[in-house]
């Protein structure tokens, strides 16, 4: 009897440890993956939170125990939904934002199971990760790769174009041969000729849904994604994923392209996972694609893949060796270094990237976290972890990058990248007390080739000259493109006496011109084109980026005075061009006390060509010159700082003009468009100054928009945000001006308050001849839509531009068919509403 009692003693101390492990193998997972579980039986106040679980909501353990409790902190809006989910339970899934004690309302994905309890009672199981990261960087991706994601995928796919006739029919334009696969032995004759046939294949629980996800789609021209089932007469199911871009045409129909994939296997798999380690599978399945174990040497003795992956990493490859003997890329030896410390300390370690070679022979990156393994005993046994394929984010990052850094057209570093090298090479030049030169080249004549050959050539043009000026430098130096046909070349380590580096800067310049020379094809044309290049020296003196740019542009001009297609070195014999800046500047101030300048306003209308707004425009009506176009002196305005005070006088007699409105009804509802500038913009008192004129004029904020740049909000974008909510609490709206001319940026676009979107009038000229314009154009106008900002077309000349933007849904007009800027005295306001 005492030998069965010590066995059985031994047997239930054995069957602890091993619950324990178990237990602490669940926590350690938990803790890794970020999530936590709870458990609920019928009466409320039998709700469990694990450890994770309040992590997670921040709250303290054992503070929760009853469910009104547990749901409190749901975002109200958010607690049916929650409730539903509740209700539903099987393979139910549910996001909802809850109210973390941080203050910050955080998004939680919780998926519920049913269960039993110790004594059988009937109880709910649910998993919950926090995902606000997740989203966030989903929506971020979203918006910086484009409007709409890529339909096609590397798997094969049946290709289809659908169309719902206005009548309400459903008609396949175009199905591709794999709909034999996928339907078993349908045509694509078949499907073409009877749409509605095919529903005879669906599974019968899923064709209302199905029918209502298309129309849904077409209501709301929203991408179409939905899955869902086919059932064949044999008892077979299928499941297939349908995924569509909707477009509506001229004549009100609904166009999909699209693209249907067979994902049984997908769903026969998830189905495998929830019956096999149905706890352990679904934490590992909300936050990674693989998981992984090392053993004491941190070698690999376990890899598990996903079934939601499409990474697959080669076993042979991994199992036995450390994660440094494998051929992992994209890590330098101190980051390896460090990583083997914080192994060798047994830490946790989260998102260590690198890249890995996968199951084909792709690199890829990856992201590892990890947690090291104890015994019972407290003895180091390893590691477990989880790893994440990140190559579409790296590709994203790179892509954004490239966009911010890099001119689209030629692949050639823009301003931005440019001014940020000459830094470094000033610092560089003073430190080594060495020389450089840059180089201002523009193009002679190129305005008459884009205007009788189109801006299509153009280009081309542009292109070419970019690939010749690469071939006529170092790789050390830097080639730029500024915008339009203005090129920059940076030359470095140029020989340190001024004689010396002239000679090589004489040589480049002259290599340069020869290249440039040289005729070009476009098309089946030849073209000549000559540049006229300017030069300023850098060396260890104090200059300044803008000093350096204005000396090498100045002698550019002078190049071309001289005739063209030759080159010049600055000279300050040119700064008689700086004091002729200097006077104007000076009679500017001048015209500001004397109250020289003049509103002009250009009206906005709607589609009913009704003036529902004008835009305020400056001029200067000079005693001698005559009427100044802001072009002559607004960029001295900004250098100099004139445009604080000019920009005060533009608010004031805009924010007069609208009082005087307000008192006619037939003017009242206008509204007043001000550009600001962005120096204007940055000054810490623009808010106020700006509240200060309101009040004092007694304008309605509601009437007043002031429209502003691109540049100008992605400088400081926490900054910008402020001033602008602000502003928009009193009822100031913004626009944002020439959009997609500049950085075109999409994540800006859901953090700032805006209002209304300005499609570039450069866009707008060539909307009916250039398919690119008429692109953009589109695509503003969708984007503007989707994000529920008003859209303004500027520089609308003709009736054929205007019905062209109307048809795809723009409703808000400015340019010279409906009337030129004019004083206040000229403005017809005879459709104003």
């Amino acid at each position: 009897m005492q030998a069965e009692l010590l066995a059985s003693e031994q047997l239930l101390k054995s069957t602890n440890e091993r619950l324990n492990q178990q237990i602490h193998l669940f926590e350690s997972m938990e803790n890794l993956a970020a999530v936590g579980y709870w458990t609920s039986g019928a009466d409320p106040a039998t709700l469990r939170w694990s450890k994770g679980m309040y992590r997670l909501a921040g709250l303290a353990p054992g503070s929760v125990m009853h469910r009104s409790v547990g749901r409190s902190r749901i975002r109200a809006e958010d607690q049916e939904k929650f409730a539903q989910a509740r209700r539903a339970v099987d393979g139910a899934i549910v996001e909802y934002q809850w109210e973390h004690p941080d203050g910050r309302m955080h998004w939680h994905r919780s998926r519920m199971q049913h269960g039993s309890g110790e004594g059988g009672e009937a109880i709910v199981f649910g998993v919950v990760q926090d995902v606000t990261h997740e989203r966030a960087a989903a929506l971020a991706l979203q918006d910086r790769l484009g409007f709409i994601q890529n339909i096609t995928s590397r798997v094969p796919g049946m290709v289809f174009q659908l169309r719902l006739k206005t009548d309400g029919r459903f008609q396949f334009g175009y199905v591709s041969d794999l709909v034999r696969e996928i339907f078993r032995g349908v045509s694509p004759e078949q499907i073409m000729q009877d749409a509605a046939g095919i529903l005879k294949l669906h599974h019968p629980d899923d064709v209302s849904e199905f029918i209502a996800s298309i129309k849904a789609s077409a209501r709301e021209l929203k991408p179409w994604r939905h899955e869902y089932r086919l059932r064949f007469e044999d008892g077979e199911v299928r499941w297939l994923l349908g995924q569509a871009t909707p477009e509506r045409e001229a004549d009100g129909t609904v166009l999909w392209n699209g693209l249907i994939t067979d994902i049984t296997a997908r769903k026969q798999s998830e189905e495998r996972l929830r019956e096999s380690e149905a706890r352990f599978r679904a934490l590992t399945e909300l936050s990674s694609d693989w998981y992984w174990e090392q053993d004491a040497q941190f070698r690999f003795v376990r890899l598990d893949g996903s079934s939601q992956t499409s990474m697959r990493l080669p076993e042979d490859n991994y199992l036995g060796v450390t994660r440094w003997e494998t051929d992992a890329q994209g890590v330098s030896q101190a980051q390896w270094a460090a990583h083997r410390a914080v192994l060798q300390a047994h830490e946790t370690f989260h998102d260590f990237e690198m890249l890995c070679t996968d199951a084909v022979g792709c690199l890829t990156w990856v992201a590892i976290s990890g947690t090291p393994i104890f015994d019972v005993q407290g003895q180091f046994k390893g590691y477990r972890g989880i790893g994440r394929d990140i190559s579409e984010r790296k590709r994203a990052e790179e892509k954004i990058e490239r966009l911010a850094f890099y001119d689209v057209l030629t692949d050639l570093p823009n301003r931005r990248l440019l001014m940020d090298r000459l830094q470094q090479a000033l610092v560089s030049s003073a430190r080594e007390h060495g020389a450089g030169a840059l180089l201002f080249i523009d193009l002679d004549n190129f305005k008459d080739l884009n205007d009788t050959q189109g801006h299509d050539v153009g280009d081309a043009l542009l292109q070419q000259v970019a690939k010749r000026l690469l071939a006529s430098v170092r790789e050390t130096d830097t080639v730029a493109r500024l915008g339009g046909d203005e090129f920059v070349v940076m030359l470095q380590g140029l020989e340190r006496t001024q004689a010396d580096a002239i000679t090589q800067v004489e040589q480049v310049g002259r290599k340069i011109m020869a290249q440039l020379n040289q005729p070009y094809r476009l098309g089946s044309a030849e073209h000549h084109s000559t540049p006229s290049i300017g030069v300023t020296l850098f060396d260890n003196q104090q200059q300044t980026l803008d000093d350096l740019l204005k000396q090498a542009d100045l002698a550019m001009y002078e190049a071309k005075s001289a005739g063209r297609n030759t080159l010049r070195f600055f000279d300050p014999t040119m700064q008689a061009l700086v004091t002729q800046r200097t006077a104007l500047e000076l009679e500017l101030r001048h015209g500001l006390a004397r109250d020289e300048l003049v509103l002009f306003y250009q009206p906005v209308v709607d589609q009913d060509a009704r003036v529902v707004g004008v835009e305020a425009l400056v001029r200067w009506q000079h005693p001698q010159r005559g009427l100044v176009a802001p072009l002559a002196f607004i960029p001295m305005a900004e250098q100099t700082g004139l445009i604080l005070p000019l920009g005060q006088w533009v608010l004031r007699v805009a924010c007069l003009q609208l009082v005087s409105w307000s008192a006619q009804a037939a003017t009242e509802r206008l509204t007043m468009a001000v550009n600001v500038s962005a120096r204007q913009f940055r000054q810490p008192e623009f808010v106020q100054q700006v509240l200060t004129m309101l009040r004092q004029t007694g304008a309605n904020p509601k009437r007043l928009k002031m429209e502003l740049t691109e540049s100008l909000l992605l400088t400081d974008t926490q900054d910008a945000i402020a001033k602008m909510s602000e502003l928009r609490d009193v009822g100031v709206r913004f626009s944002l001006d020439d959009f997609g001319t500049g950085y075109s940026s999409l994540s800006y676009l859901k953090l700032l308050p805006l209002q209304q979107l300005k499609i570039d009038q450069s866009f707008v000229r060539d909307v009916l001849t250039d398919p690119n314009d008429a692109a953009i154009a589109r695509t503003v106008l969708a984007l503007g839509q989707s994000l529920g900002l008003g859209v303004v077309a500027e520089g609308v000349e003709t009736v054929g531009q205007r019905d062209f933007l109307l048809q795809h849904g723009c409703t808000r007009f400015q340019g010279y068919l409906f009337g030129k800027p004019v004083p206040i005295a000229q403005l017809r306001l005879g459709g104003a509403d």
